[in-house]
């Protein structure tokens, strides 16, 4: 344990006393003292030396009342009447020891009883819970060091007792009697500050207390109000504030507390697959950083792990090491410039499922499907083409795919990010690592292929010449042929990535433009696209229109229909 450096006092002015249960009900465990016989302790603890019998029933091990060894635990009911100030360790998380005064210290048991001048400390990542007889709790958390006092002298309606904090925090709630006739105050002693709290007009109190690595104290009120004097000066502390103490100084004005924070993950009743979960919660605006704690128990009695000054930004987060499996509680609270702790969020609870920590998030593999076309390195989706993600988590061997694209322009915008390496949408597995993506290059081709006309002489193709020097009728050529076109063939394919149809033979209505080749001309019709490249035309008469189609090779195409004169 480090060197003592910090000093707070508590004295608590609580209910009347009221009993302890019985050893079988509450496992309460006396630790013998050196000098101490079963006589003497049936006299602290059931106020008469002559009920000793009552002790030794309750420890049939002892064979001789008066020889009892310094250590020894025996098992002890408090009688109704006592006021014995006797605190039970109700609860403790990992490594806690206790000092029964003059016994050197030792590892602390659960439901020990501390009495006047014990001793008991926390290490870290360690808690404590001590709760006296009259209800009264006192949360220790970790790192710190405290010390039960010798009961003082009667107030009205309650008892006294005292707590010396040397090290660390602690919380302290008092609770007042149902019938309301005992009012729970409770005077707290912060080094060089005094404080003096009363209750709620609901009855108890709720209160924080820490000394600072620079010394003073701080002073915070959840329930019920305070007033604290230091420096010759004295200062009301309202309910839902809090005070600060300089080292020398006196009181700062009432401060009010931080807002709770809201958690955000894990979400409450969630099951986690690592040991190593990210918390994350909604930031608090005025907040400097922050606190989380990780306990077995909602009201945090058992700690697991403590995070403190986690910085404060918009969307705060903190990841442990590595928690056990189980059923958990997490809380987070706010610290305020000046030191002041707010009000701790809800606890939220959440199972830890397995023992291994998972720092890898998953692997995005996007793929096309539907119309697509990879020319070197160079691939173009279609309009009609969606991508899916496969989302591989290498820790767990899970496999989600999702659909992140379902309209053209939703297929635009992911084919810019991705080529950069960023994923719209991208997931995060359930331990809350981000996923992992490599750039994805890909161009959308949504552009039809366009068609293109002009009037040319038929000397500028000797070689169809040959096949047919005077063409009868309407014919058309797309290879070194003429050949007759007739309503009612099917439909003609020309594929090639730069395709052309040659017509000769008749009169052309091309939109607006009525075109009239003459006996040595034809009309040449020519196709190209500035994307993944032209699949086919196909051309066919019908009646008297000629229907022309091109499509490209991701499946955009373009229609036109002119009329034919002959």
């Amino acid at each position: 344990m480090t060197p003592i450096r910090r000093i707070v006092l508590f004295t608590l002015a609580c209910l009347a006393a009221a009993s302890l249960s019985t050893a079988a009900e509450t496992g309460a465990w006396h630790i013998v003292r050196p000098g101490e016989n079963l006589h003497r302790i049936a006299a602290r603890y059931l106020g008469a030396m002559d009920r000793w019998p009552e002790l030794a029933r309750l420890n049939p091990e002892i064979r001789n009342p008066n020889q009892l060894e310094p250590g020894q635990r025996i098992r002890v009911s408090v009688g109704g009447s006592s006021e014995t100030g006797a605190a039970r360790v109700a609860r403790l998380s990992r490594k806690v020891e206790a000092q029964p005064t003059p016994i050197p210290w030792e590892d602390a048991r659960q439901d020990d009883l501390l009495l006047d001048r014990d001793g008991l400390r926390t290490f870290p990542k360690s808690s404590a819970e001590m709760a006296f007889t009259d209800g009264t709790r006192l949360l220790v958390t970790e790192s710190s060091l405290v010390f039960l006092q010798k009961t003082g002298g009667a107030l009205r309606g309650g008892s006294r007792k005292s707590v010396e904090i040397v090290e660390g925090q602690a919380d302290v709630e008092a609770r007042a009697a149902s019938d309301r006739s005992v009012r729970p105050e409770v005077e707290i002693v912060l080094g060089p500050a005094r404080a003096t709290t009363r209750p709620a007009p609901t009855g108890g109190t709720r209160t924080r207390a820490r000394r600072p690595d620079d010394g003073g104290a701080k002073l915070m009120m959840y329930g019920g109000e305070a007033e604290i004097e230091a420096g010759g000066a004295k200062v009301t502390v309202p309910e839902g504030m809090g005070s600060s103490v300089a080292a020398q100084g006196q009181p700062s004005p009432p401060e009010k507390l931080l807002a709770a924070p809201q958690p955000v993950a894990p979400a409450a009743g969630s099951q986690v697959e690592c040991a190593n979960p990210r918390f994350s919660w909604s930031g608090v605006p005025e907040a400097a950083s922050y606190t989380v704690e990780i306990c077995r128990d909602p009201s945090c009695g058992a700690l697991i792990e403590r995070a403190v000054a986690i910085a404060a930004i918009a969307q705060p987060e903190w990841r442990p090491s590595a928690l056990p499996k189980g059923d958990h509680y997490w809380r987070v609270t706010a610290r305020s410039r000046s030191g002041l702790d707010g009000y701790p969020s809800e606890p939220v609870r959440v199972a830890i499922t397995s023992d291994q920590a998972d720092l890898e998030g998953p692997r995005e593999m996007p793929e096309i499907e539907g119309p697509q076309l990879l020319v070197g390195s160079a691939l173009w989706a279609g309009p009609t083409a969606r991508v899916v993600v496969r989302s591989i988590d290498p820790e767990t061997g899970k496999q989600v795919a999702r659909e992140v694209t379902r309209t053209p322009q939703e297929l635009s915008a992911f084919a810019a990010r991705s080529a950069q390496g960023g994923l719209p949408g991208a997931s995060s597995d359930g331990c809350g690592n981000a996923s992992s993506f490599a750039p994805f290059a890909f161009t959308v081709d949504s552009q039809a292929p366009e068609i293109t006309w002009e009037v040319v002489d038929l000397d500028e193709f000797p070689n169809r010449r040959r096949g047919a020097r005077n063409p009868k009728g309407l014919a058309w050529s797309g290879g070194a042929r003429w050949m007759p076109l007739e309503e009612g063939d099917g439909p003609v394919r020309i594929g090639s990535d730069a395709p052309q149809l040659l017509l000769h033979g008749a009169r052309f209505d091309v939109g607006d433009e009525h075109v009239s080749p003459k006996g040595d001309q034809m009309l040449r019709v020519r196709v190209t696209d500035a994307g993944a490249g032209v699949h086919e035309l196909s051309f066919q008469l019908r009646g008297d229109t000629l229907e022309i189609e091109v499509v490209d090779m991701v499946g955009n195409s373009r229609k036109v229909a002119w009329a034919v004169g002959r």
